[in-house]
């Protein structure tokens, strides 16, 4: 279903796609070798490199010529080398206009049914899907305690294996309100029940339009997305969602706050927008949210000229896990120079709630962006960022030392930045200058 799935929306796709298609299936029987290798002939790349083998074959099937091998040697070697599974060309090509197309009945009814207020009483839940904003509003103040639920990925999770149960459930994932995506001077406005897969499509088409000083958090926020869950859970989880279950170890959480993306709260009584900062989480999966408050939008900012962002995520698996540690940091230099004008450090994983190293950011405040200030930030975070001994997730030494290498992570990704701007700087300097002295000649 998942490559059904991705052929279906990309006919040609590159080994990375189906990669990333299967993030959310996890194999424990044939391997993934014997899928993959099928798979590939869907792809543009399923003749291998080509370079190196007989007749612009696959290299593995023809042996590998090593320089200064004799003929007799490269031949010995394709004794050790893997058979062929299968004949890339005993299978026809895939042709996409022969596909049936989706049923237009159950389009139809799809589209009435969303926008349709929707109530559905069980023994022991009441579930209610409001067809408009006021409608929404109205129905969390009658029951200012019920949970919101867009794609159910967390709250399912909850009632089926940790036998919670939540007397009142809101559905408002077709509430047009929360679906919007609007572009600003300011950033990028998302609704809150935007998809995360939606969410990574949007900031993918800004890195094409916008210049690249202005795209900073947009690339940290796609790189975090890409370790997040895997496909499948990404097409439906929101990121109201994400933010609101207020999660210690949450993936985006760290990125929004030291990006500080505004939140639009709305209720009957009207709306406001807050910052999400170190005062959003006051405790353990709490919010600064009202019970009548709901979740209306969320700006992802702009970064501006001389600041660098960057997003990390350690956990026991690359793909489809939960983190140990994650981290958002931020750093922005006077005009023309490496001053660090403001910092921003945010860590999950390291408290009961996501925090920001507030100390750290203020004592490296009009300091150069340097070995000394490497040393200053190593020190703070290893007073601040403390863990009690018995601390839930275990593991006190190792998340402490992340969050020091996460930092020093971050800021030879600065160093680099900053060196390849000089670079450039140079380049171009003595472009012009061979231009105009040849113009001269």
């Amino acid at each position: 279903m998942s490559m059904y799935a991705l052929l279906r929306n990309h006919p040609t796709p590159r080994m990375a796609d189906i990669e990333e298609a299967f993030q959310g299936n996890l194999c424990r029987c044939t391997g993934y070798r014997p899928i993959l290798e099928g798979y590939k002939t869907f792809t543009k790349e399923r003749k291998c490199c080509g370079g190196k083998g007989k007749d612009n074959g696959c290299c593995m099937t023809n042996g590998v010529k090593t320089k200064g091998n004799t003929d007799e040697e490269n031949v010995n070697r394709t004794s050790v080398l893997p058979a062929p599974l299968y004949d890339p060309d005993d299978f026809l090509p895939l042709d996409p206009t022969q596909e049936i197309i989706f049923p237009p009945e159950l389009m139809s009814l799809c589209k009435d049914q969303s926008s349709q207020q929707l109530r559905f009483r069980g023994e022991r839940v009441l579930w209610l899907q409001p067809a408009s904003l006021d409608q929404l509003l109205e129905l969390k103040t009658q029951y200012p305690n019920a949970k919101m639920v867009v794609g159910n990925t967390e709250v399912g999770i909850e009632m089926k294996f940790k036998n919670l149960l939540y007397p009142v459930i809101l559905a408002p994932a077709y509430i047009p309100e929360l679906n919007t995506i609007q572009h600003t001077d300011e950033g990028i406005v998302f609704g809150a029940s935007c998809s995360l897969t939606l969410l990574g499509d949007v900031l993918k088409a800004a890195l094409v339009k916008l210049p690249s000083y202005q795209t900073e958090v947009f690339t940290a926020v796609l790189e975090q997305l890409r370790w997040f869950a895997g496909l499948q859970i990404r097409n439906v989880a929101a990121i109201g969602g994400n933010i609101m279950t207020a999660s210690p170890i949450s993936d985006l959480n760290p990125v929004f706050m030291a990006a500080g993306c505004k939140l639009t709260l709305m209720s009957k009584g009207g709306e406001r927008v807050v910052v999400m900062d170190e005062k959003f989480f006051p405790g353990y999966r709490r919010t600064i949210l009202t019970p009548e408050e709901v979740l209306l939008c969320v700006l992802i900012p702009y970064t501006k000229k001389g600041q660098y962002f960057a997003a990390y995520k350690q956990s026991p698996r690359r793909e489809d896990d939960i983190s140990i540690v994650t981290s958002g940091m931020s750093v922005t230099f006077a005009e023309g120079s490496t001053v660090v004008k403001h910092l921003a450090l945010s860590y999950g994983g390291m408290a009961a709630t996501t925090v920001m190293a507030k100390n750290t950011a203020s004592r490296l405040l009009g300091k150069q962006w340097g070995e000394e200030l490497l040393q200053d930030a190593c020190s703070s975070l290893a007073e601040e960022m403390t863990l009690h001994p018995s601390a839930p997730g275990g593991m006190v030494t190792y998340r402490r030392t992340l969050t020091l290498s996460l930092f020093y992570k971050f800021y030879l990704t600065v160093q680099q930045k900053l060196a390849s701007e000089v670079r450039n700087i140079i380049i171009i300097f003595i472009h012009n200058t061979l231009l105009l002295v040849s113009r001269t000649v």
